[in-house]
């Protein structure tokens, strides 16, 4: 009989098909698993209550990342904030020499704080050369009153609030459900934002968008155009 992986759904089914009376022989018939397997599912069931064995306690001693490795990798979500983990592991590999598996690397980026959230907000939108940038652009070469801007955020997690402020408050506003995608934002600003607003230099006539990615697709920026 060749092995396979067997659900422990159908193990506990199995066996309580033993409890109610089934012969043993129709059991593994039925399951296609052989006897032997049978009585070992019901002995690790009397011993621990489940019919798979508990996770071993013993491990091995967690690989760490030094202090100088762990600010390294800040600064590649720094300048590039949709790195993968085995793109990260590949450069401590060549550039620290430290050879790391995916789960340890995980971990230590767990245990030093560095979670993907806290790392995607070190992104290239974060760059402070850009931001000062921005806000001397609009300083120097803008004139207004302020009142032409709306800024659309969102925020959330199992609800999700997409919002566009402008500096005399709120023009428009929507709660949805799990995460917010690029279609769903296109919806709002196209059915929400866009007819409040106006022909430039009027009040609300310049919408602010910043580095998410939902935010620029060719299909909401040939629309806006």
């Amino acid at each position: 009989m060749v092995n396979r992986r067997i659900s422990p759904d159908l193990k506990e089914c199995a066996l309580r098909m033993w409890n109610l009376g089934w012969d043993r022989a129709d059991i593994c018939y039925t399951f296609r698993v052989s006897q032997a397997s049978l009585y070992r599912w019901k002995a690790i069931f009397d011993e621990f209550g489940q019919v798979t064995n508990p996770p071993s306690g013993l491990r091995g001693r967690p690989r760490m990342i030094g202090l100088a490795a762990l600010t390294a990798c800040k600064e590649v979500y720094r300048h590039n904030s949709d790195t993968y983990l085995d793109e990260l592991q590949w450069f401590l590999a060549v550039h620290h020499d430290i050879v790391i598996s995916i789960p340890a690397l995980h971990e230590n980026l767990q245990k030093a704080g560095l979670t993907r959230k806290l790392l995607r907000k070190i992104a290239i939108e974060r760059d402070y050369a850009l931001r000062q940038s921005y806000s001397t652009t609009i300083k120097t070469q803008f004139s207004g009153t302020g009142r032409e801007f709306i800024t659309p955020f969102v925020r959330g997690t199992r609800y999700t609030l997409v919002g566009a402020l402008s500096s005399t408050g709120f023009i428009a506003a929507r709660v949805v459900e799990g995460s917010l995608d690029s279609e769903g934002f296109f919806d709002f600003i196209t059915e929400e934002v866009v007819p409040k607003m106006n022909p430039y230099p009027d009040d609300h006539s310049v919408l602010i968008m910043d580095n998410c990615r939902i935010h620029h697709t060719d299909t909401l920026l040939d629309a806006l155009n």
